[in-house]
């Protein structure tokens, strides 16, 4: 008998301490799991849980002040870095703007550099043509009509008619005297009337008139 008493009290020692296992694992699996859950929240919400359950404690409130502190004033410095940034992103915009206005006028001035050049060249590839077409017009106005017409009768009907329009009218008759007949004839309806030369003439003549 007491041997079976004795086992009976440890099998219902043993369902106590059963008992007692599954209740503490049934409170303490729910609270681990609630605590895992507070800790993640907390990190989700940049939170650090280890600040807060100090805060919670009162001993330690005191301490958690100079951290809240310093979050604020590293937010207010963050923010003013932030301002500054701007500022500068603004200043290098607006010389960037001024470097592109200093860039438009000096691709105008180039521009309008080249074209005074142009002109300058035009004008004096002018002047050289009209140099030149005087030294012609001169040098077969002085020549012997004869030998200007032989000249003349051995160049191209079109290059021959762009010497002789140089001439005044009474220089280029002299010539087509003493030129071929064909080439006179073709020559004819390509002749111009050199105004310039035919103003030179008359004032030479008219003031040939007025000597004695």
């Amino acid at each position: 008998m007491d041997k079976k008493s004795a086992v009976v009290d440890e099998q219902a020692h043993q369902s106590k301490g059963l008992k007692l296992f599954k209740v503490l694992v049934t409170i303490f699996i729910p609270l681990l799991f609630f605590l895992m859950l507070v800790v993640l929240f907390l990190k989700l919400a940049g939170l650090n849980p280890v600040q807060v359950a100090q805060s919670i404690i009162p001993g330690q409130q005191a301490q958690t002040i100079k951290p809240v502190g310093g979050t604020a004033g590293e937010i207010k410095q963050l923010n003013q870095t932030i301002s500054d940034q701007k500022q500068t992103i603004q200043q290098l915009q607006s010389d960037s703007n001024k470097k592109n206005d200093q860039l438009a006028q000096l691709q105008n001035q180039l521009k309008q550099a080249q074209q005074q050049a142009n002109q300058q060249v035009s004008a004096k590839k002018s002047a050289d043509k009209a140099a030149k077409m005087q030294v012609y017009a001169q040098t077969y106005k002085n020549m012997d009509p004869s030998k200007a017409a032989a000249i003349f009768d051995k160049l191209p009907v079109n290059q021959a008619a762009t010497y002789i329009n140089m001439l005044d009218n009474k220089t280029k008759a002299s010539i087509l005297e003493n030129m071929t007949a064909d080439k006179a004839a073709q020559l004819t309806p390509l002749l111009q009337a050199n105004s310039s030369a035919a103003a030179s003439s008359s004032s030479s003549s008219g003031s040939a008139t007025s000597l004695p």
